[in-house]
């Protein structure tokens, strides 16, 4: 469920440190049609993405869109700025510019800590009104480049859309060591950095739009709930985009921020009835997911299946009692105890044919409760607590669909 956390754990530091534009490259813009058709999911999700996948299925792109407070020029007043940039993310400490020359500025970044320091050097050049392109020409953690654009929605609102992907391979050796070449790795860091980038832009750009002070930004208040599933109209709507790959939405609490659930959407391949069996088999959850062990069945009666598991980190180990039940429109699982209860994970169904199934899965697990490093690692970024889960979701999504399309 969650082989992200080990990298996080491990390296936490080291990516929450990174630039807030480290991303490449920039590709997956939208069309101004399909902006108008997205304003309604972003006006009741936190965030929208796509990631794109090559022929072999590699993840090469990440998109990901939100709904500003701010008009158009004062979010990208924003980037005329590297002092914005630690507000944008508060570990992103030092900015200096080192050449500045019409639209066009050049500036170095460091985040400096005991045990490892990431330092580097990006170019951005901005296209007044609706673009500004960064590239990072050199860094401890990557290259590329990376494209924002800005669309009016209204004269309150700014639909903010940024595309790229960090080049994971370009990077030293000890994140190209833990990364390796998995690709829900690469894809779920791109995602959960991206997140930070995206919901800390809204944050500065709205406090720049009310006139208040830069600030840090935090998180506060309750957590999660219960799963909330896709409503018809959004089905429709998102069917539109699942042709460009793979969708995720982000859900917070208002006030507070903290996360309320986070949601992979995707296609598979099998019949609604044929996923549903697979994913309410325990076993199923260990079979491509090497960091879940020791699924022990506790109860099995005709509605729910209580079980345990074991998920086991790279310095840490989880273990949780969990609950879970076929339901009309899909399947639902809980903790109910252990490190992780209160979390829940809902796969939700949509028959797209006899053989092709729309499938939504929707989670929330408070990872800053399960561990001392965790918990330090979203106090240093609050908004790490919401990748941190969405790049959970896709690992999980990955091995379902995998096993679901193999047993056609």
């Amino acid at each position: 469920m969650t082989i992200l956390w080990i990298f996080m754990a491990t390296v936490g530091f080291c990516l929450l440190s990174r630039p807030v534009f480290a991303v490449t490259p920039g590709n997956g813009v939208l069309s101004s049609k399909e902006i108008k058709t997205l304003i309604p999911v972003l006006k009741r999700h936190d965030a929208f993405g796509i990631t794109a996948f090559d022929a072999k299925g590699t993840p090469e792109n990440v998109m990901m869109a939100i709904r500003i407070k701010a008009p158009r020029d004062t979010v990208l007043n924003l980037f005329r700025d590297p002092s914005n940039f630690y507000y944008v993310s508060t570990l992103f400490k030092e900015n200096t510019i080192l050449d500045k020359h019409e639209n066009a500025m050049v500036w170095s970044w460091a985040s400096r800590h005991k045990i490892l320091s990431v330092t580097g050097k990006n170019r951005i050049a901005l296209y007044p009104p609706r673009r500004a392109d960064v590239t990072i020409e050199e860094s401890s953690i990557g290259r590329g480049t990376y494209t924002f654009q800005f669309f009016p929605d209204g004269k309150d609102y700014t639909i903010m859309i940024f595309s790229g992907f960090l080049d994971v391979n370009s990077s030293e050796w000890l994140i190209k060591f833990l990364v390796g070449n998995n690709p829900s790795m690469k894809q779920a860091m791109n995602i959960a950095i991206g997140l930070v980038v995206l919901k800390g832009v809204k944050d500065v750009a709205e406090g720049m739009a009310k006139k208040t002070k830069n600030t840090p930004h935090h998180t506060s208040g309750k957590a999660g709930g219960p799963p909330t599933l896709l409503g018809a109209e959004e089905i429709q709507t998102l069917k539109l985009f699942l042709a460009k790959g793979q969708l995720f939405l982000c859900d917070s609490h208002q006030p507070g921020g903290r996360l309320r659930q986070v949601s992979v959407v995707d296609v598979v391949q099998s019949s609604e009835s044929e996923f549903k069996k697979y994913a309410a088999d325990p076993h199923n959850y260990e079979k491509h997911i090497g960091a879940i062990s020791n699924i022990e069945i506790e109860k099995e009666d005709m509605d729910k299946t209580t079980f345990s598991w074991t998920i086991g980190l790279s310095v840490f180990g989880l273990n949780s009692v969990n609950e879970l039940q076929t339901v009309k429109d899909g399947v639902m699982l809980q903790a109910v105890s252990g490190d992780l209860a209160g979390a829940a994970w809902r796969w939700q169904t949509v028959p797209l044919s006899s053989s092709r199934t729309m499938v939504a899965y929707h989670a929330f697990a408070d990872v800053g409760k399960t561990s001392a490093i965790l918990e330090t690692t979203v106090k240093r970024e609050p908004y790490l607590e919401h990748g941190l889960v969405l790049g959970s979701n896709i690992v999980m999504m990955k091995a379902m669909k995998k096993i679901a399309q193999e047993k056609r």
